[in-house]
């Protein structure tokens, strides 16, 4: 029997000095197993590397709610990114059969050009089956666990380099920095990984999706943009989420404008209002001084008349 193609092996560590001892507590596997009486039980147990790889239907995984919100958000908007491009399929920790002598983990992040029925109900993307592969992989390291942080950082790099991934992409961080880094990887025409150089802003581009991966200042989390021209990638929570602030502050602006205009009519009725009054206060005013003008002229004639009188 020939040897496979890829097996598993003890990854080098990288960092040594920045690891922590085997004996750390890792990561908890949850797997349904069989009893001997054929009832299906959860069991707990250790994350090894070799289960990593060999991921089976309904496995979950405690690695942690930084990395398992990191990895979601980042499904969510490439899914969001390629709604309306029906033959691309975006998976969120799926099995995938690499070939016959390859591991079959369950990436965080796939994406997969070209497939006909992308909706299709799907329990594991079979590579062979498909007849198509991954044009990009997507990891979040999870530092809680060495010996899996080193899984991602090496055992699959080789792995997804053999299974013809054009593109692997990885969120890495460190359990006592809590820093996240970029690292990516493109095949080269004889099929091996090369490096991807960030720009000087420190984005990886991703060819085969023409999105830019970037982490923020803070490095805490990871960013998404269209290349070329920079625009943020959203989930569709968070694009709703703009859209609704949006259209909240355009009801508040347009409840300010009516504010504003009923105002300024009303401001504008007061000024009429205060003009109809000096108006009429002018009137009578000019009223009240003909009437005394017309009394004092009376009274003169009167005196006149008087004078004239006593003087016959």
């Amino acid at each position: 029997m020939a040897e496979p193609v890829w097996k598993t092996t003890t990854p080098q560590r990288e960092e040594p000095d920045c690891e922590l001892p085997d004996d750390e507590p890792g990561i908890t596997l949850l797997r349904w197993v069989e009893r001997p009486d054929g009832e299906l039980e959860q069991v707990a147990m250790p994350l090894t590397p070799e289960r990593f790889l060999h991921s089976e239907l309904g496995d979950q995984m405690g690695q942690g709610t930084r990395h398992s919100k990191t990895a979601r958000r980042i499904a969510d908007m490439l899914d969001h990114h390629f709604g309306d491009e029906p033959d691309v399929l975006v998976t969120f920790d799926l099995t995938h059969y690499l070939g016959s002598d390859l591991p079959y983990p369950a990436p965080d992040v796939s994406v997969i050009r070209g497939v006909p029925d992308a909706e299709a109900d799907r329990d594991s993307f079979d590579l062979e089956e498909e007849g198509n592969r991954p044009c990009l992989i997507v990891e979040v390291v999870s530092p809680l666990s060495s010996r899996i942080r080193q899984t991602d950082l090496v055992s699959k790099v080789e792995i997804y380099a053999l299974a013809g991934i054009p593109e692997y992409v990885i969120v890495d961080s460190r359990r006592r920095e809590r820093r996240f880094r970029l690292l990516g990887y493109r095949l080269d025409r004889s099929g091996r990984y090369l490096a991807i150089e960030p720009d000087d802003q420190g984005r990886i581009l991703s060819e085969t999706t023409g999105v830019w991966f970037q982490i923020s200042p803070d490095d805490q989390q990871v960013h998404l943009s269209k290349y070329p021209t920079g625009e943020p990638l959203l989930t569709r929570k968070e694009e709703e989420k703009l859209r609704k602030a949006a259209e909240a502050q355009a009801r508040a602006e347009a409840e300010a404008r009516k504010t504003a205009e009923a105002q300024v009519r009303a401001e504008a009725e007061a000024r009429k209002t205060a003009e109809a009054q000096v108006r009429a206060e002018t009137k009578a005013r000019k009223a009240a001084e003909k009437e005394a003008a017309h009394a004092k002229a009376e009274l003169e004639r009167l005196r006149a008349e008087l004078d004239r009188l006593r003087r016959e």
